[in-house]
């Protein structure tokens, strides 16, 4: 069979999906639906698995919390100097950190208020930070404070505005903010609101000998794991995280929700597959005649087996193509009505853009995904249909 051969079946497929334009849509409508679901979180899965693998650059190699109770609770500083007698570690950073749950406007919202260690710099280019207005701030700052933009936004903050914190545990503080910074991983940094260590610690409640955790720098990122077990070994009572492992994390929580979507795209996809069965395998008077008539002018059995699969392709490709495209315009809308359930913390969090990231593996993969299963199924009626008996199909 010559090209031209192939192109003219191609042709009368588009022209019978045409003309029985309502059994086409009861198939292209469902499909598309599912793909569109399918496609939204594979791209919004994958914005969080993205920004997740750009937050590690930024992250400490490795991070150090110690353990109360069999909790994360307060570590204190007197591991510091032993943890900096590692051969491999560069510098030890305290952070003391927290939640802040609070109410706007009788939303609930949490932010996260995070004091640093400025008199220690030499970790400064592991801050991803960059600022829209203001400074940064400098050592010796007291009761001043750098926001992340979504905190400035529900605050309605700029610089040299003063803002007080109440949080609902009771935590107080007063701080004039001195910056507003944005940064390439909106889901680690909207939220925050950086001060002094001193600062936090006075919020929160922290002794001078105590911090949050401790952030370890070594002098090569691979030397991470091999830091990490030292400390493990060294001290007990202590949760050890490298940055690895905590980007793991993060792409294991996004993930699961991922696998959500997909659970309930695969019984979706079933259910539509079913109806494909349905719509292909009954094989109406009128169609049935065609075939007949067909067949009566010398078409082969594989020519309409073809006919009938290029149909069942036509509807895959373009049910996927229209489902991709409003999965991906979906999500570029920020998810809206399932936002708190892509960001997991939505709920509580300062508004920001749901991360999407579409890439050509993905695009692929979700054709396959669409297209195969229907030219799978399809299979068998095209068959049924190619072998008609001419006479009995004529005459019925």
């Amino acid at each position: 069979m010559n090209i031209a051969m192939h192109i003219n079946l191609w042709l009368m497929a588009a022209g019978n999906l045409r003309r029985y334009r309502a059994k086409s849509l009861a198939v292209m409508v469902p499909l598309a639906l599912i793909m569109a679901a399918s496609s939204f979180m594979m791209f919004t899965r994958g914005g969080f698995i993205k920004e997740a693998g750009t937050a590690r650059n930024f992250l400490p190699d490795v991070t150090v919390q110690g353990i109360e109770a069999g909790r994360v609770g307060k570590i204190s500083l007197a591991i510091k100097e032993r943890i900096s007698k590692i051969t491999q570690v560069k510098t030890v950073v305290p952070r003391v950190w927290g939640y802040l749950p609070i109410k706007i406007n009788d939303t609930d919202v949490s932010y996260t208020l995070m004091g640093l260690d400025f008199a220690h710099l030499d970790y400064s280019e592991k801050i991803p930070w960059t600022m829209e207005s203001g400074s940064f701030l400098a050592p010796g700052d007291r009761k001043k404070a750098v926001l992340g933009n979504g905190v400035a936004y529900s605050f309605e903050a700029e610089v040299g505005d003063k803002i007080k914190i109440e949080d609902t545990l009771g935590n107080k503080g007063e701080f004039e903010v001195v910056g507003i910074f944005n940064s390439a991983v909106q889901v680690y940094s909207t939220d925050l609101i950086v001060v002094s260590l001193a600062d936090a610690r006075s919020f929160f409640g922290y002794n001078k000998n105590e911090a949050s955790d401790l952030l370890v720098y070594t002098d090569h990122p691979e030397n991470a794991d091999q830091v990490a077990w030292d400390i493990t070994r060294l001290f007990n009572n202590t949760r050890v995280l490298t940055s690895k492992a905590l980007t793991n994390l993060v792409i294991e929580a996004f993930s699961r929700r991922g696998g959500t979507f997909q659970a309930m795209w695969l019984i979706l996809l079933v259910g539509v597959l079913l109806l494909i069965w349905a719509q292909s395998s009954h094989i109406s008077v009128d169609v049935s005649q065609e075939i007949g008539i067909l067949k009566a002018m010398g078409w082969q059995t594989g020519e309409i087996i073809e006919m009938e699969m290029m149909e069942s392709l036509i509807l895959g490709i373009t049910g996927t193509s229209i489902g991709i495209l409003a999965g991906f315009v979906y999500a570029l809308m920020g998810t809206p009505g399932i936002s708190g359930y892509c960001l997991g913390c939505a709920s509580i969090y300062p508004k920001f853009p749901v991360p999407v990231h579409c890439d050509l593996q993905s695009i692929i993969l979700l054709f396959v995904l669409g297209v195969l299963p229907m030219m799978v199924v399809s299979a068998i009626p095209a068959w049924l249909a190619g072998i008609i008996d001419p006479d009995e199909a004529i005459r019925s």
